[in-house]
């Protein structure tokens, strides 16, 4: 599944330089969106969302990802990618037919209701909570996301203006932006929150903590204050895309998975 903050997320990020997003396929009918595929941060690899009762325009959003998506990868070499929300039966088919097969790389879906009573988390003693409102440092920012998603040596100064691009998304909000700040001042976990207000869902993403400063339950401090926040804006679920072990303490349980099907190129 694709929630629309994950989308939104997607297009301020630093790796859309990466991307070509004139290739991006959208499939109308009688004047209004029914189907899109694009791809998140490489673009071997693609998302496709069709209207449930359009079902037919999957196979024409797969032709126009083999048309203009596709490259190398690490791990699979030179492919075209379509990720699969399981079950899919009816796209599975499509893929198949065209060549393509499943992988074991499978990206699991949790969501939590945030009805349900949020667990404390005290900060240990030399740390503080503080949103985005009130220290707005995008090359703190971007020093915390590059170390706590473990990334060698000093974080890019290229990536600082992909930083400042995020808060330009319609939806971003600096109050729902949650830090940790250590004594020195440095941002040392970080978890962003992201509110979709007509449905009422939140979303998760990123969340990321400094690895000096792991295992003292910071970024799990970080998650339940921004939860709180959205909760008090009217969200009643939240979502993230993860099975890490630190969301299912937090009360997030996988409902479902996208599984990533290649098919070579060659």
């Amino acid at each position: 599944m694709w929630l629309q903050p994950r989308w939104e997320y997607m297009h301020g990020h630093p790796l859309l330089a990466r991307l070509d997003l004139s290739a991006i396929g959208v499939a109308e009918q009688h004047g209004r969106v029914v189907g899109v595929i694009h791809p998140e941060d490489h673009p071997a690899f693609c998302y496709l969302q069709g209207h449930p009762e359009t079902a037919a325009l999957k196979e024409a959003l797969v032709e126009w990802a083999l048309a203009h998506f596709g490259g190398r990868s690490e791990r699979f070499g030179d492919v075209n990618g379509v990720w699969v929300s399981d079950p899919d039966p009816g796209l599975e088919a499509i893929l198949a037919g065209r060549g393509f097969s499943p992988t074991a790389v499978r990206e699991s879906m949790a969501v939590r209701t945030l009805r349900a009573t949020l667990p404390g988390h005290p900060l240990p003693p030399g740390y503080h909570l503080a949103t985005l409102v009130e220290d707005d440092d995008p090359r703190k920012v971007n020093r915390v996301l590059w170390r706590g998603f473990d990334h060698e040596g000093p974080a890019p100064e290229a990536d600082v203006a992909g930083r400042v691009r995020t808060q330009q998304t319609p939806h971003f909000r600096k109050d729902l932006n949650v830090v940790v700040i250590d004594e020195a001042g440095d941002f040392v976990a970080y978890a962003g929150i992201w509110l979709e207000p007509v449905n009422r869902v939140a979303y998760v993403e990123p969340v990321a903590t400094d690895p000096d400063h792991r295992r003292r339950g910071l970024a799990s401090a970080a998650i339940v204050d921004g939860l709180r926040r959205v909760r008090a804006e009217g969200a009643l679920v939240a979502w993230v895309a993860s099975d890490h072990p630190l969301y299912a303490a937090l009360g997030f349980r996988v409902t479902c998975s996208n599984t990533l099907w290649v098919r070579p190129r060659n």
